[in-house]
Formats: C-alpha cells, sequence, structure tokens
C-alpha cells in the first residue's frame, strides 16, 4: 500500500515565492515604459528631472542625460573657437551629422593637393578635438565647375579625391584611427552655389568633414 506524503505549511509557502519576483519585475517593467513615455514628450527640463530622480532611486546613473541637440551645441561651440572666425569655414548640424566645412584656400593652393604649411596648426587643432569626438568621419572633397590644368590631375574629380585624401592622411599622422574615416571626392557635381559667379565658385571649391551620427 502506497504511502502519501502529505506537505507541510513550509512547502505550500514556498510554492508562491514566485510572485515576489514577479511584483519586482512589473514595477521595473513599469517605471521603464514611465521613462520612454516621459522621454517621448521630449521636454528637456521635465526629463532631466526625471533623470536626477532616477539616480537618486536606482542608484546608476552618474549624470543627467545629456540630449543629442545639446551635445551638438557643445561639439559646435569648440569647433569654432579653433577656427577663430576664419573667413570660409561653416560649422553646422544637420540630418547626416556635424558638418565643418573647409575653403579650399585654407588648405591649398591653386590646383594643388599639398596642404599648406599655414594650415597644419589649425588641423592640429581639428585633429586633437576630433579624438575626442565619437563616431565616423566622411571626409568629401569638392570643386567648381572650371576645368583644371595640370600635369598631375586629369579633372576635378580627381583633384577632389586627392585633396580629401590629403586631410585624411593628415590626421591619421596625428594618431585618430584609420577604421573611422571614409573619403570620397565629387569635383564639380555637388555645388553649394552657382558656379556661374567668381563668389560662387569659391563656396564650391572646399573639403567638408562630416562627424557622422
Amino acid at each position: 500500500m502506497r504511502i502519501r506524503k502529505r506537505s507541510n505549511n513550509n512547502d505550500e509557502e514556498n510554492i508562491h515565492r514566485w510572485l515576489i519576483s514577479y511584483s519586482d519585475f512589473l514595477t521595473l517593467l513599469f517605471t521603464f515604459f514611465v521613462a520612454l513615455y516621459a522621454l517621448s514628450t521630449m521636454d528637456i527640463t521635465k526629463a532631466e528631472k526625471m533623470t536626477i530622480s532616477l539616480r537618486k532611486v536606482f542608484k546608476v546613473i552618474d549624470e543627467p542625460i545629456l540630449f543629442e541637440d545639446d551635445r551638438n551645441k557643445a561639439i559646435i561651440e569648440d569647433l569654432r573657437k579653433i577656427f577663430n572666425n576664419i573667413s570660409g569655414v561653416t560649422i553646422k548640424s544637420d540630418a547626416r551629422g556635424i558638418t565643418i566645412t573647409l575653403p579650399d584656400s585654407l588648405l591649398f593652393s591653386s590646383g594643388s593637393a599639398e596642404l599648406k604649411s599655414e594650415s597644419i596648426e589649425t588641423l592640429i587643432k581639428l585633429s586633437d578635438k576630433l579624438k575626442e569626438i565619437p563616431g565616423k568621419i566622411a571626409i568629401e572633397g569638392h570643386t567648381d565647375n572650371v576645368p583644371i590644368r595640370s600635369s598631375t590631375y586629369k579633372s576635378n574629380w580627381e583633384l577632389s579625391s586627392a585633396r580629401a585624401s590629403s586631410v585624411l592622411h593628415f590626421l591619421l599622422q596625428q594618431g585618430l584611427s584609420p577604421d573611422r574615416f571614409l573619403i570620397a571626392g565629387y569635383g564639380e557635381y555637388r555645388p553649394i552655389a552657382s558656379n556661374e559667379t567668381a563668389e560662387g565658385r569659391t563656396k564650391n571649391r572646399r573639403v567638408e568633414l562630416i562627424i557622422l551620427k
């Protein structure tokens, strides 16, 4: 005859202990969705207050969250200090990331892809700043539509590529990692101004560094 083992009270209590862990999980999940909802409203002041509260409760966030717009503004401000109002330099934030536009007159002589000696100090300061900023960097060369007359370069396309490459190799010499970069030469085919005027052609002759999102 089989003897059925009688369960005691301790066994009955143990089988319900999972409810404690389950309730903790639900609490954390609720907090997570509340945080997502608060961030979706993009009220920066309220979001920062919420971050501070979460830091106190969970003790896992050392600093308030720095929003992308604020981060970009800080980076742009630092970059502008490097160039110190050099004529033709523009720095802006757009859909691709932060774009630094350098006029060819700052970097190169006419028809050349060799960096000017007077541009070296500025580029060293730029490279030091880029070391502090994470992410990929695109370097793009551009020209105007005036045909080039050079035994070295057959077209503006080749000249724009060579100029982008010169900036790349200089930054690599300063210790930036090669796997952060991609380069392109667009010649005259991505103008930002009309090539019908001297002023427009000046704007089109440029090298752009884009700190990609």
